[in-house]
């Protein structure tokens, strides 16, 4: 469904949100089925492949040669994200729940700025803001998970309680963390993704 390759698990049609998967830089759509199958057994999901080629894997989006974001591919691939998210809807799946890390991360929140419509909530796992500084469109009780780390090589500090502060300022109801550890996930950020799910 618009242009990407995925993996299901378990049954979609109807029942409960599914989750739609998204990896992180060089992953591919094996890289959170664990994750997924660890933190919400119940649910089914869809995970995607990234549609680039990057670092002996795939990623959604472009970085720039300094590894800022390129903003405009990111756009271009949101608004793909979007149409397969609203192929789902139009098959008659319920609105899914996003899970992203790093890479996925920012894309989901890209996907959700574009239309929040599309899906029930979101799990970003690494985050960092695609449109720092800048107002968000209105995210009126959208729920949204946000899992940073302390010792990420590849995150700032403060780049989770930015885009908490951001996804806030619009109207989300946000849960936000900083763990210990670095960009890879451990078992907090199974527990915590676990028992935020379930309150669902």
């Amino acid at each position: 469904m618009a242009g990407f390759q995925f993996a299901r698990a378990g049954a979609v049609a109807g029942g409960r949100a599914p989750l739609v998967l998204l990896h992180g830089s060089g992953g591919s759509e094996d890289s959170l089925r664990g994750f997924a199958q660890a933190v919400a057994p119940d649910r089914p999901h869809l995970a995607l492949r990234g549609p680039l080629d990057w670092e002996g894997g795939h990623a959604f989006f472009r970085r720039n040669p300094d590894r800022t974001l390129d903003r405009a591919d990111l756009a271009a691939q949101a608004g793909q994200l979007c149409g397969f998210l609203a192929a789902l809807v139009v098959e008659g799946h319920p609105p899914p729940l996003l899970l992203g890390y790093s890479n996925g991360a920012i894309m989901a929140t890209a996907a959700l700025l574009r239309g929040a419509g599309l899906s029930a909530g979101a799990v970003l796992l690494r985050p960092l803001s695609p449109c720092a500084g800048e107002a968000l469109p209105p995210l009126d009780g959208y729920p949204a998970l946000l899992l940073g780390a302390v010792a990420d090589a590849r995150r700032d500090p403060g780049d989770t309680p930015q885009l908490a502060g951001q996804l806030l300022q619009a109207g989300a109801l946000v849960t936000a963390r900083l763990l210990p550890g670095g960009h890879a996930l451990g078992e907090a950020d199974a527990q915590l993704t676990r028992g935020w799910l379930a309150g669902l």
